[in-house]
């Protein structure tokens, strides 16, 4: 009896004894997971706390936030409108093609005041043909450094940024972290035909021109605005950056990723984002302007400007008319109007 209970207690003594050693452990195992946590807390903050000292510097390294860049040719009694109209928008610089015929009109005719004081570089183009994607390039290549954003757009096209009914500004607007981790962000079209006016005056663009085309079908098109400094150039290929690129970053206007072209190409919302593109402007803007100075980027045959005006307006015999007298060609396929 005495040899079982001696065995009983030195069983407990070990049990007692293991049952410390667990406990011990234990303890030693909560001690290192919680040391694990916390390095891995620590990390995270000091990641973090990199991010954004490497964007505050990057942001402190741009001399503007954003910049406009454009090509144009026979645009000097639209380019101030269109300067005044953005530098609202905040815009900081602007970078302009001059692609006029070398015996014509210069942008600097209008712009020499701007040119002056710094808000306006003209990059010269003139005599040039198939040259737009050779100017964005350029342009991107020479301003990357300098410029956060980027905006690759047309002298027509004129970017709406809208709260409710308040006006934002690009730099209350792009700024957002949510575009944080773009490289490209895409702006649909909101297309404007000619508001049947027939001829120019010498109103702004945007108070002649006043009814959108909501339900067109061109509204699916985009515009780019490019981050600076992304690590090769964006138009190295035609068009890169209008559409999704597996090399970019690509996000819609609110900062939702675009993959494909099913993301993109596709009856947009006009909500608070959107381009006005005043494609066309009255019948004589459009010949004596558009059709003249024809594609930034490649030849088309002329028949194709008469279809791609009504594209966009009613035809009526006064614009028929029009066409055919400054012209000097028939139009026999319009002629159902005279009926």
């Amino acid at each position: 009896m005495k040899i079982l209970n001696y065995i009983l207690k030195m069983f407990a003594l070990l049990i007692d004894k293991r049952e410390k050693e667990r406990d011990e452990l234990i303890s030693m195992k909560k001690v290192s997971y919680k040391s694990i946590i916390i390095l891995i807390l620590l990390l995270i903050i000091y990641l973090s706390c990199s991010i954004e000292l490497k964007k505050l510097e990057a942001e402190k390294n741009y001399k503007y936030f954003f910049c406009f860049s454009s090509i144009g040719k026979l645009e000097n009694n639209y380019v101030k409108e269109l300067i005044d109209y953005y530098k609202k928008l905040g815009v900081n610089k602007f970078i302009l093609g001059d692609n006029n015929d070398k015996d014509s009109e210069r942008l600097s005719d209008v712009l020499q005041k701007e040119i002056d004081e710094g808000l306006v570089d003209i990059l010269d183009y003139t005599g040039r043909r198939k040259h737009q994607t050779d100017f964005f390039k350029d342009s991107y290549e020479m301003y990357k450094e300098k410029c956060r954003w980027i905006s690759f757009y047309d002298f027509d096209e004129f970017l709406e940024i809208k709260d409710g009914d308040k006006q934002l500004t690009v730099q209350s607007y792009f700024s957002n972290e949510k575009f944080d981790n773009c490289d490209v962000i895409l702006i649909n079209w909101l297309v404007f035909g000619d508001n049947s006016l027939l001829k120019y005056d010498n109103r702004l663009v945007t108070e002649r021109f006043t009814n959108p085309l909501y339900n067109h079908t061109d509204n699916c098109f985009v515009k780019s605005i490019i981050k600076g400094n992304i690590r090769y150039n964006p138009w190295d290929t035609d068009q890169t950056s209008h559409r999704p690129n597996h090399h970019m970053k690509t996000c819609l206007y609110n900062g939702t990723r675009a993959k494909t072209f099913n993301d993109v190409f596709k009856p947009p919302v006009i909500e608070s984002v959107y381009l006005k593109h005043y494609v066309t402007k009255t019948v004589e803007e459009y010949i004596l302007n558009k059709h003249k100075r024809g594609y930034t980027s490649r030849f088309i045959d002329k028949y194709f400007w008469v279809d791609n005006f009504f594209k966009f307006n009613n035809v009526t015999k006064e614009k028929v008319l029009f066409i055919e007298k400054t012209l000097n060609m028939s139009f026999p396929k319009y002629h159902y109007i005279f009926d």
